[in-house]
């Protein structure tokens, strides 16, 4: 039976995309283990057995409710090693299995799934059963302790050669006496287990569905249970199951000295009722369970939709969406700072994809759910509570299914170090928080500007800092803003005369730096298209926390990006500008670019460099800006990136600039007829400038084409 699970389970893990991702098997001794675990969902009676056979190489027995062992269910529970709640002999079966260590044992200290994760209350650690609030059960402290209190028992009878109570005791707990020697060698541990689940999300599924044609009056607990855990056997969730450190029993019994002076008497304490007549036995067992209880809640992997829904449940009721996003990202960053250890792996990865506009699977998922669920309504970027819904009470068994925002709130409750700074985080005024998010992307863009620039300078080619250093032109009170972007190998310099020009005229401006540019060549040949629009979302969120209304600018390559961003983040910007932005470049090279690109990939594959071509030379109009190098992997970026941008055309809905020199020698002049044909906004202007030089913005005609651009910022920023 036991192998038959483990095939079936092996098979659901492959075919569906449930993630089972261990942490911390090597805190597991090589010794006699309980297992306490914290009990969400039913299936974990199955799982963890599974788990634990799969990963450590030992099957184990485990605690489990009584009304479980009957009819066919009942022999399917003692077929896979469960021993019912009710069984006479359970603590001995018990403690033989951790005194010869043939098997780890599992028990659930709470003794019953909590659906609600509300374990604590007013300080204490409380659970729900049957209507009223207890202690979770300290059952499993108490088998550990008395445990090896046997061993230890054993082990003063074996050394003052006391064979008779040795024989007795064998027989008492089942084992044989023969193997006192092997007994007393070992040490029983506590490791205690915490699993999350992520994301939790009630719906219909197939399972739900078959049990409500084939079930007759299914009942509603049945009901719940299917449709929350149908899609964590079935569905997209990950699953992180934390084990901790070893919490070892007989350390447990030597810090306490009554406890420990019993061990030097004769009475062996056969009947576990003795053990409940002495204080100092209770209280290392409500020692222990709480400590265990600590190290399990300790460990929640903590992801986006526990500190969405505990920011979402303790802050005000009214809030625009950008706000609600700032304070998850900087409950992210206080995350970080005070190391929760245990964090869904999403929480590792960069978080300004949350602020960028940009579609968040995550956070669009909450959204949805929580808009369902009728917990807030979304309007126009402002957030609305149903402060009915947030007060309404749920029933204990449907919780998981009808208040799902309470339940990820009661989840990180017991981390009270993250608790407490998101609490603070709760008080500060939106304007400090948009201040701190603005001057931290501030900051991290001069700090990758600065690790790039020492890391890939080459004397006598690398360009001074301040030609590729990112700028911000700030104008104090100033409520309108641009954003500019440059082109291809050059660096924020080639748009500083535009941006002078329109800071004289009123617009905070911030000048993006695409990551590879502005330090050297190297340094652009192994950048992807998709980095230089990153930086470009960061430069959005530092302008989205600095002024109310802006619209996005960009020279040649910078174009193609700008459109993008404006494609991607409908609604967001008052309006997009593209100067000289490629669809079709003239070069016949660039055409070559992705065989010349794959071939070098062959070549560094079987180690052969010195026929590989990795740059072409290039004569810029500005030499003092950009690289004389041209890397042959960014121009097949390049080509990648004209593609991606012909494709989202249609959805730039906000109103739109195309500015196209007449003799371009380096964009295919189509470039902006073609761009403005396939932009999906009706609100399009297409400029075209006499000029035979690709670099207009220096030069001749700038002061022509920056008064075009000014002409236009000023009628989008006024909204006529």
């Amino acid at each position: 039976m036991v192998n038959l699970i483990e095939v079936a389970l092996d098979t659901l893990t492959k075919t569906t995309k449930t993630d089972i991702r261990l942490h911390g098997v090597e805190n597991v001794p090589a010794q006699p283990v309980l297992y306490v675990i914290n009990h969400f969902t039913r299936m974990e009676t199955i799982l963890m057995p599974y788990v634990i056979k799969k990963n450590i190489k030992r099957y184990p027995i485990s605690l489990a409710h009584h009304s479980f062992f009957s009819g066919e269910l009942g022999n399917f529970m003692n077929k896979v090693g469960a021993v019912s709640t009710t069984d006479p002999n359970r603590d001995k079966i018990f403690i033989n299995a951790l005194l010869t260590d043939s098997y780890p044992v599992i028990i659930f200290p709470e003794g019953q799934m909590i659906k609600d994760k509300k374990i604590i209350e007013k300080g204490k650690y409380l659970v729900y059963n049957a209507g009223i609030r207890r202690p979770p059960h300290s059952g499993a402290a108490q088998i550990a302790l008395r445990t090896e209190f046997v061993r230890e028992k054993l082990r003063k009878f074996r050394a003052g050669g006391d064979s008779s109570s040795v024989d007795r005791m064998a027989a008492h707990f089942g084992f044989d006496s023969a193997e006192t020697n092997k007994i007393i060698s070992k040490e029983t541990y506590i490791v205690p287990v915490n699993i999350t689940y992520y994301p939790v999300r009630a719906q219909e599924n197939i399972l739900s569905k078959l049990a409500g044609r084939f079930v007759k009056n299914i009942s509603t607990h049945l009901q719940e249970e299917l449709e929350v855990e149908g899609p964590m056997v079935l569905g997209k969730v990950d699953i992180d199951i934390n084990f901790g450190k070893p919490m070892s029993a007989k350390n447990y019994i030597a810090s306490n000295k009554k406890l420990s002076k019993l061990l030097r008497d004769d009475n062996p304490y056969l009947d576990a009722g003795e053990f409940k007549k002495i204080d100092s036995f209770k209280k290392t067992c409500v020692s222990m369970m709480h400590d265990y209880m600590n190290a399990i809640y300790g460990m929640t992997a903590v992801n986006h939709d526990h500190l969405m829904s505990y920011i979402l449940t303790k802050y005000r009721n009214s809030f625009s969406e950008d706000d609600f996003k700032n304070r998850i990202f900087l409950a992210i960053q206080y995350l970080r700072k005070i190391r929760v250890t245990n964090c869904h792996t999403s929480l590792y990865r960069k978080q300004f994809y949350l602020l960028n506009d940009d579609y968040h699977e995550k956070y669009e998922s909450f959204i949805k759910e929580s808009i369902y669920s009728d917990y807030i309504k979304l309007d126009n970027g402002i957030i609305t509570k149903n402060k009915e819904r947030f007060s309404r009470k749920s029933d204990f068994h449907t919780i998981r299914r009808d208040n799902i925002i309470e339940v990820l709130r009661h989840e990180i409750e017991p981390l009270r170090d993250l608790t407490r700074a998101i609490d603070r985080l709760m008080f500060l005024p939106a304007f400090f928080v948009r201040w701190k998010i603005k001057n931290h992307f501030i900051q991290l863009e001069t700090d990758l500007f600065e690790q790039d620039y020492q890391k890939y300078f080459i004397k006598a080619e690398s360009k001074p800092r301040n030609i590729g250093k990112p700028f911000f032109l700030k104008r104090f009170f100033g409520r309108k803003g641009v954003i500019l972007v440059h082109g291809y190998m050059a660096a924020p310099e080639e748009i500083r005369p535009l941006a002078d020009y329109l800071y004289k005229n009123g617009y905070n401006v911030y000048g993006v730096r695409l990551r590879g540019h502005g330090t050297a060549p190297e340094d652009l040949a192994i950048r992807k298209w998709d980095k230089w629009y990153s930086s470009a979302s960061r430069a959005y969120i530092i302008m989205k926390n600095s002024v109310k209304k802006f619209s996005i600018c960009g020279f040649s390559m910078g174009g193609g990006i700008a459109l993008m961003q404006a494609a991607n983040k409908p609604g967001k910007f008052a309006g997009v500008i593209a100067i000289n932005a490629p669809l079709k470049l003239k070069s016949v090279a660039s055409k070559f670019a992705p065989i010349v690109n794959l071939w070098n990939k062959l070549l560094s594959k079987i180690h052969v460099d010195k026929v590989k071509m990795e740059f072409v030379e290039n004569t810029p109009e500005n030499p003092e800006i950009n690289y004389v190098r041209n890397p042959v992997s960014g121009s097949n970026e390049l080509e990648k990136l004209m593609k991606q941008v012909e494709d989202q055309l249609k959805d730039v809905k906000c109103p739109a600039l195309i500015i196209q020199g007449s003799d371009d020698p380096v964009v295919n002049p189509v470039s902006g007829l073609g761009i403005f044909e396939k932009l999906g906004t009706k609100d399009k202007q297409l400029l075209r400038i006499y000029a035979k030089h690709h670099g207009i913005l220096r030069g001749e005609g700038a002061d022509k084409l920056n008064a075009m651009v000014l002409m236009f910022l000023e009628k989008v920023s006024s909204g006529n």
